[in-house]
C-alpha cells in the first residue's frame, strides 16, 4: 500500500509538472511572427503608420511583426480576411475610418460588422486631410476654389483612395456645405491618387498629410487648407477649411489597430501596452506629429467606444447623401 501510494503521488507530481509547463508555454505570447494587415495600397497613411508601429512592436515583443498590404474595395477585402482569421492575436489589422465606420453603410455587399467582428486593440492617431490642388489649377484659396467650382459645375475632378475613406467623405461634406457639383475619381490608394494629382490628371483632393506634406514642401501640389478643426502643428501656416471660408467645417481621419473578435483579453492588453509604449517613444511621436498626425494613446475600451460613435455618425451622413458603392 505504501509503495502504491508513493508511486501514485509521484506520478501525480510528474503530471502536475508537465501540466504547469504546458500552461506556461501556452501563456507565452507572442511566440511566433505577427501579421499586421493594411487595408490599402503601400505608401499611404495606413502603410506608413503600420510600418512604424511594426518596427517598434518587433523590438518590444521579441517577434517579427510583418506588414502585409491587402488593398481593394476600399479596405473591405482586408477587413473580411481579418474578421475570419483565428482570434489568437497573431493577425491584426490597421483599421481606418473607412473600414470601421463608413463602408458598412455605403457598400452593398459588406461581409463584416465592425461592431461585432473585431476586438479593438488601440487607437493610434487622428489626422486632418489636406485640401490640395494641382499647381496648374488657377486657384490659391478655398474661396477661389469654391468660386471656380461654381463657375464650372461638374468639371472639377477630385481623387480619393476609394469610396468611403476619409478623403472621399471630407469632399462629400465639402461639396454639401459649399453647394458645389464635384466629380469623384476613386483610386486604389492614396499614393496613386496623389501621383495623378501631381501629374495634373485630376484637379484637387483631400489627401492625408503623412503622404502629402512632403509634396507640398517640394512645390508639387498646392495646399489650400486642412480638414480638421485645428491647424497642423507641422504646418501651422495652412488654415483650416473653416478658417478659409467654410464655417463649421471639420472632418478628420483616424487609424487604430483591431484583432478578430474573440482574441483573448490578456493578449489584447499586451498588444495595447506595447502600442502605447511605441507611441510614447520620442522619435516615433515626433515623426507622427511632423507628418501631420495627432497621437492618441488609450485603452481598448476607449477605442471601442470611439468606433461605435464614429459608425453612427457617418451612417447618418451616408444615408442623408444617399451614397452607394458597389
Amino acid at each position: 500500500m505504501f509503495k502504491a501510494r508513493v508511486i501514485v503521488t509521484g506520478l501525480m507530481a510528474l503530471l502536475g509538472t508537465f501540466g504547469a509547463s504546458g500552461n506556461a508555454s501556452a501563456e507565452v505570447f507572442p511566440d511566433k511572427p505577427i501579421k499586421l494587415v493594411v487595408a490599402s495600397a503601400a505608401g499611404g497613411a495606413s502603410d506608413i503608420v503600420a510600418r512604424l508601429m511594426a518596427d517598434r512592436l518587433t523590438q518590444s515583443l521579441g517577434q517579427p511583426v510583418v506588414v502585409e498590404a491587402k488593398p481593394g474595395a476600399n479596405g473591405n477585402i482586408a477587413a473580411e480576411l481579418v474578421a475570419k482569421s483565428p482570434p489568437d492575436g497573431y493577425t491584426l489589422m490597421m483599421g481606418t475610418i473607412g473600414v470601421l465606420a463608413i463602408n458598412p453603410s455605403m457598400y452593398k455587399s459588406v461581409r463584416f460588422d465592425p461592431l461585432k467582428d473585431y476586438a479593438p486593440v488601440a487607437r493610434l492617431v487622428s489626422f486632418s486631410n489636406m485640401l490640395v490642388v494641382t499647381p496648374n489649377l488657377p486657384v490659391k484659396t478655398v474661396k477661389e476654389l469654391v468660386e471656380y467650382a461654381k463657375a464650372n459645375p461638374g468639371r472639377l475632378r477630385y481623387g480619393s483612395p476609394g469610396a468611403g475613406g476619409s478623403p472621399h467623405m471630407a469632399m462629400v461634406v465639402f461639396g454639401q456645405m459649399t453647394n458645389t457639383d464635384l466629380t469623384h475619381v476613386p483610386y486604389k490608394g492614396a499614393a496613386p491618387a496623389l501621383t495623378d494629382l501631381m501629374g495634373g490628371h485630376i484637379d484637387f483632393a483631400f489627401s492625408d498629410p503623412l503622404l502629402t506634406l512632403p509634396q507640398v514642401r517640394a512645390g508639387k501640389v498646392r495646399a489650400l487648407a486642412v480638414s480638421g478643426n485645428t491647424r497642423l502643428a507641422s504646418a501651422p501656416e495652412i488654415p483650416t477649411v473653416a478658417e478659409a471660408g467654410v464655417p463649421g467645417y471639420a472632418v478628420s481621419g483616424w487609424l487604430g489597430i483591431v484583432a478578430p473578435a474573440g482574441t483573448p483579453a490578456d493578449r489584447i492588453a499586451k498588444l495595447n501596452a506595447a502600442l502605447n509604449e511605441a507611441l510614447a517613444v520620442p522619435e516615433v511621436n515626433a515623426k507622427l506629429v511632423e507628418q501631420g498626425s495627432a497621437v492618441i494613446p488609450g485603452t481598448p475600451q476607449e477605442f471601442g467606444a470611439f468606433i461605435r460613435s464614429e459608425y453612427f455618425r457617418w451612417k447618418k451622413v451616408v444615408d442623408e447623401a444617399k451614397l452607394v458603392a458597389d
